[in-house]
């Protein structure tokens, strides 16, 4: 349990406290701008990606991560993430939320696209070897809009190549729902198209709009096919 200090708390007489924050290091108590007592927990640096200071300071308390700089308020309300400078989410909630691909994750996207299953892939790319490890977060990379289309752009020539579009998997759905044995594979394709049809632009509906299944890797015979050279006509 960590302690905060109020205004109207009366200090222990042994504690001192160092009045500017952003000189406090790992053990020492700090006042924060809202005048209560806190003590400092983490001190570090952080790589920037852009601005001319690439080392940024930051300061950790039992409430929050602050970074270090003349113009930030420091707080003692408690975030819902304390580890976070934003405060509001929690790791994963901002991993899912990212809109582009970081550099290991673009390399994780070219091992799918090769074939590998989801947690191979993140294997070759991350630095772990925990295969259970590996197959939590990659299951949950997987399910990311980001990666769903990068998926779906370094899928593209193979689809070109095997004759794969929009409308051959239209022309799929629509002779499942009139040729199928099971009437219930009639109805599901029925409704597919017309989940195809009321909730989505006709101009604008992809295959990636039209399936919500996951990726998990082209099976041996797939790759196959795609890497045996076609022959030529009169050979």
């Amino acid at each position: 349990m960590h302690r905060v200090y109020e205004q109207e708390d009366v200090l222990p007489k042994s504690l001192k406290v160092i009045e500017d924050w952003r000189s406090g290091h790992i053990g020492d108590w700090v006042r924060a701008d809202d005048e209560c007592v806190i003590e400092v927990l983490r001190r570090g640096q952080m790589l920037r990606s852009k601005g001319k200071n690439k080392v940024r300071e930051y300061i950790g308390t039992c409430t929050g991560t602050f970074p270090i700089g003349p113009n930030v308020k420091m707080d003692t309300s408690k975030r819902v993430n304390i580890y976070s400078f934003s405060g509001s989410k929690q790791a994963e909630d901002i991993l899912l939320d990212r809109t582009s691909l970081s550099k290991t994750e673009q390399v994780f996207v070219l091992y799918l696209s090769l074939g590998m299953k989801p947690e191979e892939a993140y294997l070759k790319a991350y630095p772990t070897k925990n295969i259970r490890y590996a197959k939590e977060k990659s299951g949950s990379l997987i399910k990311t809009k980001r990666v769903r289309t990068a998926m779906k752009e370094e899928l593209k020539p193979l689809f070109k190549e095997l004759g794969m579009d929009e409308t051959y998997v239209l022309k799929g759905i629509k002779n499942e729902a009139e040729t199928a044995d099971k009437p219930d594979t009639r109805l599901k394709a029925l409704f597919k198209l017309s989940d195809i049809m009321d909730l989505e632009d006709k101009n604008q509906t992809t295959v990636t709009q039209i399936s919500g299944a996951v990726f998990k890797g082209f099976e041996d015979n797939v790759l196959e096919e795609i890497k045996r050279p076609k022959k030529l006509k009169g050979e």
